[in-house]
């Protein structure tokens, strides 16, 4: 008695069944950018989130930003980028590091050396309402042809 045919079918059932399985998610498309505060790199380094505006399918991206500015999106796979649509975008900056562990003078358990190590100097503070999901004024459209190369200016006193 053969098992071939019935072992063969199953099996293209099952590559079937996973390669229908990623196609249904929206493409993500590759995007990137800089964010600037008063016309210069954001400081510090942070996160930056794409919330939907109105209905839309897919998963939102989110990414690091480098302490240079620069931002990649990642929404599936690391870098892979964003859902097109029109979005919401949330930055919130990294102003301060961890203390740093120092030995303790009597030789016995490691101390803290301080508090939080500020920096980013106030000066260089994006406002509160960029990390508001709400209230951020900030929106960006991720197209599916074209560049979706970003820069996000912002300001001290956002409009």
């Amino acid at each position: 008695m053969s098992y071939r045919f019935p072992i063969a079918f199953a099996l293209l059932l099952l590559l079937l069944t996973i390669g229908c399985q990623g196609s249904s998610q929206p493409t993500a498309y590759p995007t990137t950018g800089l964010i600037t505060f008063e016309g210069e790199p954001m400081k510090g380094g942070g996160a930056i989130s794409f919330i939907p505006i109105g209905p839309q399918t897919g998963k939102p991206a989110g990414g690091l930003v480098n302490e240079d500015g620069t931002f990649s999106m990642t929404t599936y796979r690391q870098g892979d980028g964003s859902v097109a649509g029109k979005f919401r975008v949330i930055i919130m900056q990294t102003t301060t590091s961890e203390p740093t562990m120092v030995a303790s003078d009597d030789g016995g358990e490691p101390v803290m050396s301080s508090g939080p190590i500020e920096t980013v100097n106030k000066s260089q503070r994006i406002p509160l309402i960029y990390a508001d999901s709400a209230k951020s004024p900030i929106t960006v459209e991720v197209t599916p042809q074209g560049n979706n190369q970003l820069t996000i200016d912002l300001t001290r006193k956002p409009t």
